[in-house]
């Protein structure tokens, strides 16, 4: 085959992966609120903790790999670390813990997460730090269908539905699934 043929051929791929790419990307196959590339065609991301919210589960500087492949209302669990758009800024990304999904009723009561009557084991919390009121105690609520109810690990410090209020389903960006660099040796661990 002559260098024209080839350069011909080169091109036509070039123009037919273009348009795959350019295609996949408006289907969004995955479903994710994101308009990042990497989740809508290939279904991951990588994030950059910016905050002390998810400590001590996440660090300002940890960099984490988020699956948009296959997550949905189905496949969400309590305890899950999700990212998604901030609902009074759609383009600042948030990194909080699901709690409760639509029709669930949740409360606080003296630090411990209710859902529906019943406990939610928090592992990744240390109630000795934490001091402040709406850390401690909150009303219960029933999350409206389509919405979800996040809070931050470091009740003390985060913006989360408390604050917010509930958030749309559709705003999920995809599940922390890993830590790609973090802090003190814990490059690689899963996210719990």
């Amino acid at each position: 085959m002559s260098k024209k043929k080839y350069l011909l051929l080169f091109i036509i791929v070039g123009i037919i992966l273009i348009l795959l790419g350019v295609t996949t990307y408006e289907i969004n196959p995955y479903k994710t609120a994101s308009d990042n590339i990497r989740a809508r065609v290939f279904g991951f991301d990588v994030y950059r903790i910016p905050s002390s919210s998810m400590e001590p589960t996440l660090v300002p500087g940890d960099y984490i790999y988020i699956s948009a492949s296959g997550y949905d209302n189905e496949s969400m669990q309590p305890n899950d670390v999700l990212v998604f758009l901030y609902p009074k800024d759609h383009n600042t990304h948030y990194i909080k813990r699901l709690i409760a999904k639509a029709g669930d009723r949740v409360r606080i009561e003296n630090f411990i997460v209710y859902i529906n009557d019943k406990p939610l084991p928090q592992l990744y919390i240390n109630t000795t730090r934490l001091k402040q009121p709406f850390s401690r105690f909150m009303q219960e609520k029933q999350v409206p269908k389509g919405h979800l109810f996040l809070l931050g690990d470091n009740r003390d410090n985060s913006n989360d539905s408390r604050f917010f209020g509930f958030l749309p389903e559709k705003d999920v960006i995809g599940e922390a699934v890993s830590l790609i660099f973090g802090k003190d040796g814990r490059t690689g661990n899963t996210i719990e």
